[in-house]
């Protein structure tokens, strides 16, 4: 006969199972999601306004007058990474930034399709319904990639290109970003399959940015909320899973990644964050003289890391700069450091 504490620990044992399938189907079956709504009501700006192409009803942050730039986010991210640059931008720029699906505040895609190559044919959309005959596009790490293919997909649009901590060449083994042992097993086994709580996001966060007075709790609280939409596990898979096959298409069948960068002809500013949170500064020198333009230059800023806009807000003034359209233009761009990969 089982002695009282055996007992005891099976008993606790088979609660907490019980606990745990309760919580993980509660989560799969969106317990704990935010309605698309609310999160609008939330999190939107004064400038947000919703257009609907192609299936999708888009998010989009549309400010300023002038020449026109379009912003494209990353992983894990949506459009508000780029509040600040996108304010200081809008003083002489028309600055147009969207919620790729299914990030942010953009609505379900209708085809059922949530892809990088299905964000350049919603850019295409949008540019045609905004009658955008010529402007510049940037983008942040996985939008780095789509702002670059867009690019050479359409070169009577894309006047420049700037590239925020792109990883658009292959990156030494000794070089690419290491993930625990522990960190993947849960990734694989709870939070990918079941659910990510905040604190998952906070450790994503944490290790992205290398700036840690921008770490804020609304940071970690927006980031967690903007992945809570109903059936957002599903489709960030389905993104995810995508843009993985994507980089792997792309070099065993077309070309790739570093070869199509090779092809990019339009002026290209690549911007990085110094402190190499995620990817060191020699990955973006690589990218920089990759690049077939005759005009490129890399920009970094030390202390800042992964999530650029937002550690270094005035890195905006260079891409102003860049441009030709900042204030008082001068030789060298104002606020970063230029650097020399020509070695």
């Amino acid at each position: 006969m089982l002695k009282r504490p055996v007992m005891a620990g099976i008993a606790a044992l088979a609660l907490l199972a019980v606990g745990f399938g309760a919580f993980a189907l509660a989560a799969r079956t969106d317990a704990f999601a935010i309605s698309l709504e609310d999160l609008r009501h939330r999190y939107q700006t004064a400038h947000s306004r919703y257009v609907t192409l192609g299936g999708v009803q888009l998010h989009i942050d549309d400010r300023g007058a002038g020449p026109v730039i379009m912003l494209i986010h990353g992983h894990y991210q949506s459009l508000r990474i780029w509040d600040a640059w996108a304010q200081q931008l809008a003083r002489d720029h028309r600055v147009i930034r969207i919620d790729m699906p299914p990030y942010g505040l953009s609505g379900p895609d209708r085809t059922g399709e949530y892809s990088p190559r299905r964000v350049e044919q919603l850019i295409a959309l949008l540019a045609r319904q905004e009658r955008l005959k010529r402007f510049s596009i940037g983008g942040i790490s996985t939008g780095s990639a789509i702002a670059m293919r867009y690019t050479l997909a359409h070169p009577d649009q894309v006047e420049s290109l700037i590239l925020v901590n792109a990883p658009l060449v292959p990156i030494p083994p000794g070089l690419q970003p290491k993930t625990s042992a522990m960190l993947g097993f849960l990734e694989n086994t709870l939070f990918r399959p079941i659910y990510r709580p905040k604190a998952f996001y906070r450790y994503l966060l944490n290790r992205l940015i290398a700036n840690k007075s921008v770490l804020t709790d609304d940071l970690v609280q927006q980031t967690y909320d903007m992945h809570r939409k109903p059936g957002n596990g599903a489709t960030l898979d389905q993104f995810t899973s995508a843009l993985r096959f994507e980089a792997s298409d792309y070099g065993k069948r077309s070309q790739t990644t570093a070869q199509q960068l090779g092809s990019v002809r339009v002026p290209t500013l690549v911007l990085w964050g110094g402190a190499g949170s995620m990817l060191p500064v020699s990955v973006g020198c690589e990218v920089t003289r990759t690049v077939g333009a005759s005009r490129r230059l890399m920009v970094s800023f030390p202390g800042a890391g992964h999530f650029l806009p937002i550690e270094a807000p005035d890195a905006a003034e260079d891409i102003a700069w860049f441009l030709g359209t900042g204030s008082g233009q001068s030789a060298r761009p104002p606020a970063g450091t230029v650097q020399d990969c020509t070695r």
